[in-house]
């Protein structure tokens, strides 16, 4: 579980979840403790009159004069009962027929609260009351049946049950709706990370919460140290390039010098070395002009790129009327840096165009992968000496301009995304075609 805001919502509905059914467990308890309350300060009341109305006869046992006591009494289990125990005496009210309370006796002044089962096994509140009257001992039990009270206490649960699953599930929406406001900031800063990604821009914005203000302006500050060194990169290559041009053409004219002419061969080791080395640094400055000024953070577009990159090539190899098709998907953002993808096209095509006679096709491809094919309808090549074309600096015929390296930097720039370079004949030109299969995850 990576989302901060899931773990919050979590961790806060349980929280709720807890306080809500602790709330209900105690208020459970609480009520049923109450009514009971009620129900023994009733019968304790009760038990006072039937004390009251407790005499010793003729005979010194204990008798009971019914005249002021409740008539619910007398009804045959009503619910209400009572007994009266003195010694081995036992007055037992009407209601309880023939049945009678299991009731210890209790000691004067004492009381006891039991709860047993009734005539119809009904559930019985039982106070039992100690009391000392004409120097005798008496145990007053009175009982009251309470399945009316439990069914008004769970009538009472359930209507409280039901107003604290609503009240859960407000606060609940109630927290949601606070945890999206907190991180509607943090998905905003997201959602720049994104098209920060994707190269939509150089920058975060800063009007973010100071939890992540320090964050986000290092990560402005190391953006903007990236594009800076990276601009200084390009600008120092391109720079050693043209201050070394000049020297260089000095160098190959000297191979014509009367003491050269005396060696000849030293003056064409020299014609080979400095000509290797302008080709090198012809290299470098199309490869700047190619790049030309995007950002360090931009992704590769194809269909404003590609067109612009066959533009160029088409100038530069004008004497051979080349005809360039391009196909790809409309969805033109790839999720791969700009540098590498533009190093990688350039590549292929600067060599596609090197040896085509007049038709280069270039398609590109997006599924699982990205997938870059370039043929051409040139002389092509054998299987035998695909493994050799793959080494830095590796050329097959040295009549063709160029120094070898292109294949071997873009294998290399394949490899980086965890990719590979497949190398081949061209099916449809006849040619020679190499495809780019590079992972983007």
């Amino acid at each position: 579980m990576n989302s901060l805001q899931l773990r919050l919502a979590l961790g806060l509905f349980i929280s709720l979840l807890c306080a809500v059914s602790l709330l209900w467990w105690q208020t459970k308890l609480s009520i049923r403790q109450l009514a009971e309350d009620n129900v023994a300060e009733h019968l304790e009341h009760d038990a006072e009159a039937i004390l009251a109305a407790v005499y010793t006869d003729s005979s010194s046992a204990i008798a009971l004069n019914v005249t002021g006591i409740e008539p619910v009494y007398t009804k045959l289990h009503s619910g209400q009962y009572y007994q009266v125990a003195s010694g081995r005496q036992i007055i037992k009210s009407p209601s309880l027929g023939e049945d009678h309370l299991a009731v210890p006796a209790v000691a004067a002044g004492s009381r006891q609260r039991l709860y047993l089962r009734g005539p119809r096994q009904q559930p019985l509140l039982i106070m039992a009351f100690g009391y000392q009257k004409d120097g005798r001992p008496i145990t007053v039990a009175i009982a009251e049946d309470l399945s009316p009270t439990s069914q008004l206490i769970a009538d009472f649960q359930r209507r409280f049950s039901i107003i604290a699953a609503v009240l859960l599930m407000v606060l609940v929406l109630v927290q949601i709706a606070i945890l999206r406001a907190g991180f509607r900031p943090l998905a905003r800063l997201q959602t720049q990370l994104r098209a920060l990604e994707r190269g939509e821009r150089s920058q975060i914005d800063t009007d973010v919460p100071l939890e992540v203000s320090a964050l986000v302006g290092e990560v402005n500050r190391l953006l903007t140290v990236l594009e800076q060194r990276l601009q200084r990169k390009r600008n120092a290559l391109a720079d050693l390039a043209h201050a070394l041009k000049t020297p260089l053409t000095v160098l190959k004219q000297l191979a014509g010098d009367d003491a050269f002419r005396q060696h000849p061969e030293l003056g064409a080791m020299l014609t080979s070395q400095t000509t290797h080395m302008q080709r090198l640094m012809e290299r470098v400055l199309k490869r700047a002009r190619l790049a030309g000024f995007g950002s360090a953070a931009a992704k590769f577009d194809l269909h404003q790129e590609i067109p612009v990159l066959i533009e160029v090539l088409k100038k530069m190899y004008r004497e051979k009327n080349l005809t360039i098709h391009f196909s790809a998907p409309p969805a033109g953002l790839l999720p791969i840096d700009r540098e590498d993808m533009l190093e990688l096209a350039g590549n292929l095509l600067d060599n596609a165009c090197k040896w085509a006679r007049s038709t280069v096709n270039i398609r590109l491809e997006c599924d699982q992968a990205i997938r870059l094919s370039v043929e051409d309808d040139g002389p092509g090549v054998e299987e035998s000496a695909i493994e050799t074309l793959m080494q830095r600096g590796a050329r097959l015929d040295e009549s063709v301009g160029g120094h070898g390296l292109g294949l071997s930097i873009a294998k290399m720039i394949v490899e980086q995304y965890g990719g590979k370079l497949l190398l081949g004949r061209s099916k449809d030109l006849g040619g020679f075609r190499v495809e780019a299969v590079l992972t983007t995850h």
